[in-house]
């Protein structure tokens, strides 16, 4: 088997060095194509993958990823149609480009698996969501939850539900990285150091995720828990529910819910 990675940019990077770390993949299997030479310089220096020639060449492969921009997919789909003689699988990692989308410019019969994941792929822990389109059977689904596996957790949904998933998983991290930037500024307000602020929470913000994905309550639970009558956190609470954050944030997702929308037209 072959993968032919087309978009060596941070996911497709993250996709290969993936299935590299636990074995899914030898380097002479994958076939890397950029229109970014120096992007491909470093995949072939760090990796020692194959480097083709064009996007055609990597088309060859069994199993085709498209790590590409939503907006570069049309003119990478229209370079490789030619050259998918041999249907083989295509997964498809861009935001907002549909199964249907794809499938249209490429033809009947080739199995088309959509991907949803998010940035924490890039350390081996991401989160992702895979759809399948009209051709794509269960062991397409298979192979694509495999691969997708090589950088963190997968999970199978409908597509209809790929513009929730985005919205809470695929946006998800940047509204962790904006709560602890925030938690950050504030503890340097209160008079902390800088990297005292920053390892107490990036610290804490680690150790609650853990806690709640280990614990198997729900995070409800876990922050009544913390949360004691009279104390500190409660004086929080009340602060943050004057302020409707909660609704704030559910203002916010449902807004990145209806853009996912949008951008899939």
């Amino acid at each position: 088997m072959q993968i032919g990675v087309i978009g060596c940019g941070n996911m497709g990077q993250a996709l290969i060095h993936g299935m590299l770390k636990v074995g899914f993949m030898h380097p002479s299997s994958l076939v890397v194509w950029d229109s970014d030479r120096g992007k491909l310089k470093k995949v072939s220096r760090v990796f020692k993958v194959r480097v083709g020639c064009s996007n055609p060449e990597a088309a060859r492969a069994g199993i085709i990823i498209l790590a590409v921009k939503p907006q570069q997919m049309e003119e990478v789909l229209e370079e490789i149609k030619g050259s998918l003689a041999h249907r083989p699988l295509v997964i498809s990692i861009a935001a907002g480009v549909s199964t249907r989308w794809i499938e249209k410019r490429l033809g009947k019969g080739i199995p088309v698996v959509r991907v949803m994941p998010n940035t924490p792929a890039l350390v081996g822990v991401g989160m992702s969501a895979v759809a399948g389109g009209t051709a794509a059977g269960q062991g397409a689904l298979r192979t694509a939850e495999r691969i997708l596996g090589c950088v963190g957790r997968v999970v199978r949904v409908p597509e209809r539900m790929i513009n929730a998933v985005t919205a809470v998983s695929g946006s998800g991290p940047a509204y962790f990285f904006y709560l602890m930037e925030k938690m950050i500024e504030t503890g340097r307000a209160l008079g902390l150091p800088r990297a005292v602020a920053q390892e107490l929470v990036l610290q804490t913000a680690a150790g609650a995720a853990l806690l709640a994905a280990s614990s198997g309550e729900d995070p409800r639970a876990l922050r009544a828990r913390v949360t004691s009558k009279g104390g500190t956190t409660e004086a929080a609470f009340k602060v943050f529910e004057r302020g409707q954050l909660g609704a704030v944030l559910e203002r916010g997702i449902r807004s990145a819910a209806a853009r996912a929308k949008e951008m899939g037209g």
